[in-house]
Order: structure tokens, then C-alpha cells, then sequence
């Protein structure tokens, strides 16, 4: 592997969100994305990656036979499924063809762990991946169009699970969990008393560690991130501790660029209700609003990052994905029962509406928009 390949230019997998078709019409734009995706399931247990057509309303759904998590769409055309942890294969649709799916298989002793992004020339893909025989978390490196395996990096730590790309074309930021699993035992959690969570910092050229930071909980889980513009990186965490016993201290984290990982403030009162589970994160720049879901407490999180504190938040049922649509200045959520929501990017409370609902998806944790 040469060092060109691994030159990187910008994040892969900008998280998106939904649209209702008549709020798209209102609202349209030259910049309005043409298409969302999402990995989905039924009522029935079929697992689907579903595009909705925002001009038309068109709601497309290819069946696939693993269940979906973080989706990406490549420059081809295609659209990658990541397969939820743990799992052996990964998909690619090819929408413009019936039926096209092309598997992606995990590598002997390999299992993917739900998220991936592109090199900066559009030419690698970068995988979360647990090597689970060996206790220890890599990123597979394959090639785009014909994902070949290529090789992988150590992600210095267990259970890595998002991956992106820094602002500055060179660095993979990496969210290892810290949980240890095997595929012997399900998605069974193996050490819970002594997992060590970490965000660390990679050279996308070479794989060489740069940087690691740890919070002081080491049973807050770092699950997904997200990486501005500017370089700062928000972290949506999950508690595995004993919730009976005590509240953690937060369950979302900030890193400005340069500086530490810290937990952003939040009381025992407000954090109750999240369960100890945040999912997907949104931002607003404007405001300095981090939104962040929380399906297992069926709300919508609002932080504001300049002060580092919990600001509100909004009653949904499941909230899965998540995003800021800048042009309307409002941030739009998928959840597990079907619906589509826009939530106003406000530093007060304000309600949820719903934009449309599709009674047979049940939309996984992300949404892409194109």
C-alpha cells in the first residue's frame, strides 16, 4: 500500500436526515439533497437499506440479508451497508440495477462493527472491525470498487466502532468502545469491570497512533462521533454501568480542537431519562448546538458546546437518526417506529413535528442525504 492511496481530503459519510415530500417542496433548494438513505427493518424482521426519492416520494427499499447500521454512498452510485456489530459481511446496492447487491465479507477472524469512511482520493475504505480471537480492534482497508482486502491498521484498542475523517485530509479519528465480544456469544458483553474506552488518533497514511484520550468513567462507552469543519469532535456515549446504582456523569462528550475530551454538564435530574444511551449527533454551527438522540429514553438532547452544558430536551419515541439541514436551520430525525421529524435548532425547549411517517420502516440509528 502506498502513501498516495491513503491521502485523505474530507469526511466520508456526512450523516444526513429526512424530508417529508410537502416540506421539500416548500423548502426546496438548489442545495436540497436529492435522496436519503438509511438501513431499515420491518415489522416482519427483514432487513432492508431504503432510499427515499425527495422529489418524487418515491420510498424504495432493497431487501439485503444482514441487518443494516451506518450507511455510506460512494461517487459510483453505489450505497455501502455497514453491517451491525457483530457481523460478517457488509453490502453494497446498486439502486440503478434490481437486485444489485454486492456482499462484502469479513476477513478470517474479522467481524465489522457498524461504521466505515473513504480516503481522501476516493480510492480505500476504512472499516471498524474487532479481531476477536486476538482482543483487539483494527480498521480493514479494502478497495473501493472492487473491496479487496488490502490490509488493516491497529485502532489500539477494543470494540471500535465509528471512524472518521479529520478536517485536515491526514487523520482517522476512531471511537473504540472498549467492549470485548465474541461472536461465540452474541453481542454479549465480556468485560464490563475493566473496559477501557478511548478516542484515538490515527496517521491515515501509515496507521501510526497520534494521539488517545480516555474520560474518567472508563464504563462510558464512546459509541459515535462527530467531526466539524473546524476539527472539533462530539461523542455520543453509553453507560455501562449499573444505572440502579448511579446516574453517569454525562453521556456526551466535547473535544475542541487541540484540547481535551471533556463530558459536557448535566444534572442527575436531567440525565435520568436518556437510560444511559445516546445514539447519533448533529450539529449546528451557528449556534453551537449539539443534538444528540437517545432512543432507549426517547428523547432528543440539546447541548450547547460553547458553555459545555445540557441545554434541553425533546420527547420522541426511538429516535434513531439525526441531522442539521443549514439552509432551513432546523434538524431533522428519523425513529424507530417509521416517522420523520423536524426539531428547530433552539437553545429553548420547542416541540417535535412530524413531517411524514412510513408505518413498515423502522429506521435504524443513521440517515445519509445526497
Amino acid at each position: 500500500m502506498n502513501r498516495r492511496q491513503f491521502l485523505l481530503l474530507a469526511t466520508a459519510g456526512t450523516l444526513g436526515s429526512a424530508l417529508g415530500v410537502s416540506a421539500l417542496m416548500k423548502h426546496a433548494t438548489a442545495a436540497t439533497p436529492q435522496c436519503l438513505y438509511s438501513a431499515s427493518d420491518n415489522p416482519a424482521g427483514g432487513h432492508f437499506l431504503t432510499r427515499l426519492e425527495i422529489s418524487s416520494g418515491t420510498l424504495g427499499s432493497q431487501a439485503v440479508p444482514v441487518r443494516g447500521h451506518a450507511v455510506l454512498p460512494l461517487a459510483d452510485g453505489r450505497v455501502l451497508m455497514f453491517g451491525r456489530r457483530p457481523a460478517f459481511e457488509c453490502v453494497a446496492v446498486d439502486f440503478a440495477k434490481s437486485g444489485g447487491v454486492t456482499p462484502i465479507q469479513a476477513t478470517a477472524g474479522r467481524h465489522f462493527d457498524g461504521h466505515g469512511c473513504l480516503s481522501a482520493d476516493g480510492g480505500a475504505l476504512f472499516t471498524t472491525e474487532s479481531a476477536y480471537d486476538e482482543k483487539r480492534g483494527v480498521l480493514g482497508i479494502r478497495d473501493r470498487k472492487t473491496f479487496q482486502h488490502l490490509g488493516e491498521y491497529d485502532t489500539h484498542g477494543l470494540d471500535p466502532h465509528d471512524v472518521h475523517l479529520m478536517p485536515d485530509g491526514k487523520t482517522l479519528v476512531v471511537a473504540n468502545g472498549g467492549i470485548e465480544q465474541h461472536p461465540d456469544f452474541g453481542r454479549r458483553k465480556l468485560n464490563l469491570d475493566t473496559m477501557q474506552p478511548s478516542l484515538v488518533y490515527l496517521d491515515a497514511a501509515t496507521g501510526k497512533k497520534i494521539d488517545e484520550y480516555r474520560l474518567p468513567d472508563h464504563q462510558l462507552s464512546i459509541r459515535h462521533l462527530l467531526v466539524t469543519p473546524g476539527g472539533d469532535v462530539g461523542a455520543a456515549l453509553q453507560y455501562e454501568g449499573d444505572l440502579h446504582r448511579q446516574q453517569p456523569a454525562s453521556l456526551v462528550a466535547w473535544q475542541h480542537r487541540g484540547g481535551g475530551l471533556e463530558l459536557l454538564g448535566i444534572n442527575t435530574q436531567a440525565i435520568t431519562p436518556f437510560s444511559g444511551y445516546m445514539a447519533d449527533l448533529a450539529f449546528d454551527p451557528g449556534r453551537n448546538i449539539l443534538a444528540v438522540t437517545s432512543p432507549r429514553g426517547n428523547h432528543v438532547s440539546f447541548w450547547g458546546v460553547a458553555e459545555q452544558r445540557f441545554l434541553h430536551a425533546t420527547p420522541l419515541p426511538e429516535p434513531s437518526g439525526i441531522a442539521f439541514l443549514p439552509e432551513q436551520q432546523v434538524f431533522r430525525v428519523s425513529d424507530a417506529t417509521g416517522s420523520l421529524h423536524t426539531l428547530a435548532s433552539n437553545r429553548q425547549q420547542a416541540s417535535a413535528s412530524l413531517l411524514r411517517q412510513f408505518p413498515d420502516q423502522l429506521w435504524d440509528n443513521h440517515l445519509v442525504i445526497t
